[in-house]
């Protein structure tokens, strides 16, 4: 990879990294490890990964940026990331209407989306230093 693309791509796991796994996380962190998520704390926690940018979920955010890191990285935990997500949705409606096991697993999906593109990020912003 091109210093130049590797700039690019550091540049997009950070947008990633920020639009996507800080807002995602931001009440997840909240949450007991294990525990339920409080009522006050469950909406919140909703609109972190159905409406945490611009009014829309975070799995629109990602598919706008993350097809051209990976056309750039070919790094697998973009897909990680993605499967993530594509189950976070799958438990929205049981989340909406207050399923503790619903919301307990977006909390943790969450993190770990959180975690993972935390992680692309910093080693791709290592790999494009001189």
């Amino acid at each position: 990879m091109s210093a130049r693309d590797a700039e690019r791509a550091a540049g997009l796991a950070a947008a990633l990294a920020h639009d996507v796994g800080k807002y995602l996380a931001r009440i997840a962190r909240n949450v007991p490890p294990g525990g339920d998520v409080p009522p006050a704390l469950a909406a919140m926690l909703l609109a972190d990964v159905f409406e945490t940018h611009a009014g829309r979920p975070a799995l629109a955010r990602f598919d706008e940026l993350a097809p051209d890191l990976a056309a750039l990285t070919h790094d697998a935990r973009l897909d990680e990331v993605r499967a993530l997500l594509t189950t976070a949705a799958s438990h929205e409606r049981a989340a909406r209407d207050g399923d503790p096991a619903a919301l307990r697993a977006l909390a943790s999906l969450a993190l770990a989306v959180e975690s993972t593109l935390r992680a692309l990020a910093r080693d791709l912003r290592a790999g494009a230093r001189p």
